[in-house]
């Protein structure tokens, strides 16, 4: 929708809103030190296997990455055990 004084869309309106700064934060110098995680809904759309929500898992100092398709959210606990073992056998 065209926002009629700029002529923009409200999409370009709002990708121009200034972000807060993000503070500084030192790389970990051992494994699983930091790890950096996010729940997602997938909305309305579920995969083959009926699974509604995907969760990541990203160790900070090794980067090594992992992603698992869940059902229910309260499966993302159990995701990261599984996780924190296959970083400290890599």
């Amino acid at each position: 929708m065209l926002d009629k004084q700029s002529r923009k869309c409200d999409v370009c309106v709002e990708s121009k809103v200034t972000k807060k700064v993000c503070h500084f934060v030192e790389h970990q110098i051992e494994l699983l030190g930091l790890i950096h995680t996010d729940l997602v809904d997938l909305k309305q759309t579920m995969t083959r296997g009926g699974k509604n929500y995907f969760v990541t898992f990203i160790d900070d100092y090794s980067r090594y990455t992992k992603v698992y398709l869940i059902k229910h959210k309260d499966e993302a606990f159990d995701m990261f055990l599984s996780y924190k073992t296959k970083v400290e056998i890599n």
